[in-house]
């Protein structure tokens, strides 16, 4: 049985991206490359950071239209965090300091180019905050 999913995915919003050219610092021979991803049930909006050492982008999707007009949608914290791929830290902050409801989960990836072989590596924590560090 396939997924129950009936809404836009992700992978569908990058292709977007990719195809209206706001993708352009993804080259065939990047290094590594990093995305956190987040879906609002309550309100259907996708929040998403894609970047690497060239450049990035950050977007909101909601009722078929884009938009990058917040000013962080993820902590700097949290993208040191994953640019470090310290998956121990990660999970340590998601557990000790996850925000209060509604819970929020983040995806982030990370996909490696090295030696002609590509190595994704993903985790999946609740998103954290902590007042004085992320304000």
């Amino acid at each position: 049985m396939k997924g129950r999913w009936k809404g836009t995915t992700f992978h569908e919003l990058r292709t977007r991206l990719y195809n209206e050219g706001k993708l352009n610092f993804l080259e065939s021979d990047f290094d590594t490359l990093y995305i956190l991803e987040n879906y609002e049930v309550e309100t259907g909006t996708y929040i998403s950071r894609i970047w690497n050492k060239r450049g990035g982008v950050s977007y909101v999707y909601n009722r078929n239209s884009f938009s990058s007009d917040r000013e962080k949608l993820f902590t700097d914290y949290t993208v040191q965090l994953v640019q470090a791929w310290d998956t121990a830290t990660i999970k340590r902050e998601a557990s000790i300091n996850a925000s209060t409801l509604p819970e929020r989960y983040i995806n982030a990836t990370r996909l490696s180019l090295a030696n002609a072989q590509t190595k994704i590596e993903c985790i999946t924590f609740k998103e954290f905050f902590e007042l004085e560090r992320d304000r």
